[in-house]
């Protein structure tokens, strides 16, 4: 987790809007977002909150080369171990960004027969946000992960793990780094108990793409 998530139609005015964090610009809905794909993520940019396209397959920024010759598996991190990881903990002290998704994945059973889900969770908004990580290379391109934390017991049947999703009042301590490290580690991304909606949806491939990967293929739990 999180190995595929989802950004539905919409624009950043809107979300805008609802959370008076965010400029605008327009995104296109996007059923399939993979690890070295590019996504939109906001981040601080002096004192404002802007956004950028970046890779989803954090590289810190001391790394020498190309991205794609970055091998260690990170596009996600652990938001209970990132603080103290030699590869994140720059971007965790100055490197905050959040993650605007609308759902993601999660696959269970065995090797060969993989069941994919949907999930997501009930709000009046179109959007919700992942707490996140990124770097800048020495050439000016973005990359980023996406953080995790124990699964709340209503999905873990489906993963031990989910994505930090961030309630709105936690958007803009997370971002600006205005929040203790031991507040951010055990209460971010917490308190969606009850919230979640989930079902399974077809097998789909990595380049598949649509709103028909995320229909109800009627098998929930």
């Amino acid at each position: 987790m999180c190995g595929r998530y989802v950004l539905g139609d919409g624009s950043w005015a809107e979300y805008h809007e609802m959370l008076s964090i965010i400029q605008p610009a327009q995104t296109k809905p996007r059923f399939n977002i993979a690890p070295t794909q590019t996504a939109p993520i906001c981040y601080v940019d002096g004192d404002a909150i802007t956004y950028a396209d970046a890779r989803w397959w954090f590289v810190p920024h001391w790394h020498k080369g190309e991205a794609k010759n970055w091998k260690a598996t990170t596009f996600n991190a652990k938001i209970e171990t990132a603080f103290e990881k030699p590869t994140f903990r720059t971007a965790w002290k100055s490197g905050r960004c959040i993650v605007p998704a609308s759902g993601y994945y999660e696959w269970t059973g065995a090797k060969g027969h993989k069941q994919p889900w949907y999930i997501s969770v009930n709000q009046n908004i179109p959007v919700f946000f992942f707490a996140g990580l990124y770097a800048r290379s020495p050439e000016g391109a973005l990359s980023y992960a996406i953080l995790t934390r124990d699964a709340e017991p209503e999905i873990a049947e489906l993963h031990n793990r989910m994505p930090v999703i961030l309630q709105s009042d936690q958007l803009v301590p997370w971002i600006f780094n205005n929040v203790e490290d031991k507040t951010a580690i055990t209460e971010y991304g917490q308190g969606w108990h009850g919230q979640f909606r989930y079902h399974t949806v077809l097998p789909f491939g990595i380049r598949d793409e649509g709103p028909e990967l995320i229909d109800n293929a009627g098998l929930d739990l």
